[in-house]
């Protein structure tokens, strides 16, 4: 009786492996999109630290994202952890000594796709990015902050998708 039970369970395991890749190349999806960027005033203050009284705080911040149609949506997924599609990162979290910004960009459209990040009540800035996709990939490839090229992608040194913001 054991050899049998151990028999069909070893029937079942052999059944239930496949070596054929094309079965598994549909299980999964690279979605390769963030930004992260440091915000700093003309000064080098940093933007983003809660203790400086000019601080671009997360609650004030939102984001919209510029659909195919030319209408824009504010984005907020209240069940997501991060639902407005941003998150700060503390030096904590970085082992940095600066704050940075990570945003999730707008990928309703694969060419000149443009997320608004509204700091505050006044103050706005467009981030333009551009990816490459396929049947399992989208991945950023070119990002604009306020129509400056700040970013271009390098296959051969992977260097992220990192910068700085100086705000004047």
């Amino acid at each position: 009786m054991k050899n049998l039970i151990f028999m069909l369970l070893a029937l079942i395991l052999i059944v239930s492996c496949s070596s054929d890749d094309n079965n598994n190349e549909n299980n999964y999806y690279n979605l390769d999109t963030d930004v992260i960027f440091t915000v700093k005033d003309s000064n080098g203050n940093d933007m983003l630290n809660p203790n400086n009284q000019n601080a671009y705080l997360s609650d004030n911040i939102k984001i919209y994202y510029v659909k195919a149609d030319g209408g824009s949506e504010e984005i907020y997924y209240p069940n997501l952890s991060s639902p407005r599609n941003f998150r700060i990162i503390t030096p904590e979290d970085s082992q940095e000594n600066i704050y940075a910004f990570q945003l999730f960009p707008n990928t309703y459209v694969m060419e000149d796709a443009i997320t608004y990040i509204e700091w505050n009540n006044t103050e706005t800035d467009t981030i333009k990015t551009n990816y490459r996709y396929g049947k399992n990939y989208t991945i950023c490839d070119k990002i604009w902050y306020n129509n400056v090229n700040v970013w271009t992608e390098n296959t051969e040194v992977n260097t992220g998708r990192i910068f700085e913001i100086i705000k004047n």
